[in-house]
């Protein structure tokens, strides 16, 4: 059984859902391209999936995937005293700790099966809130990790930069852009 969102929050969900449906309709009374109508189809796909995957935990971007495990961690442990305050006695810990302690062991595997553990990385998570045995148990159903690898880099050093003559017009137009700001 999953935990329900309030009712504001739907509330909030569904009138974003209406206002992107009627910016939809008057793109088309206005003939404007597909390509617009298709991002703003694909903002209304976005608004439908986030309000069906109501129990998200979705850290930020960490410099180390080791760092994004522990954020995912404490994000972990903040919804399960949440949902112990929720239902008190009828909230399983044990069996929560124990779930989220299969996933965490596979998720540190993946990574390190696949060297990624030094880049940035983001984790976000779903789960469930089950019953068993008359009693309500947080299940992690899927862990999606996204790893940034640096596309490459550059270095520039002084020296290299003392060797280079500066042109008069780059240092106007930088003149010009902190005069504006």
């Amino acid at each position: 059984m999953s935990e329900e969102r309030s009712s504001a929050e739907i509330d909030i969900i569904l009138k974003r859902i209406k206002e992107l449906e009627s910016e939809i309709e008057k793109l088309r009374k206005a003939g404007v391209s597909r390509e617009e109508k298709e991002k703003l189809l694909q903002q209304l796909k976005a608004w439908v999936s986030a309000s069906k995957e109501a129990n998200i935990i979705n850290i930020r971007i960490a410099t180390t995937a080791r760092g994004a495990i522990y954020r995912l961690k404490r994000g972990v442990w903040a919804t399960l005293n949440r949902l112990h305050k929720k239902y008190g006695n009828q909230f399983d810990m044990e069996k929560s700790k124990n779930n989220w302690g299969r996933i965490a062991t596979l998720i540190v595997k993946k990574v390190n099966e696949a060297n990624l553990s030094e880049y940035p990385t983001k984790i976000i998570m779903t789960y469930d809130i089950i019953q068993e045995d008359n009693k309500y148990v947080f299940r992690p159903k899927e862990a999606r990790i996204l790893v940034f690898e640096p596309a490459g880099h550059l270095l520039i050093t002084m020296e290299e930069a003392e060797k280079e003559e500066v042109s008069e017009e780059a240092l106007k137009m930088e003149e010009e852009k902190i005069e504006e700001e």
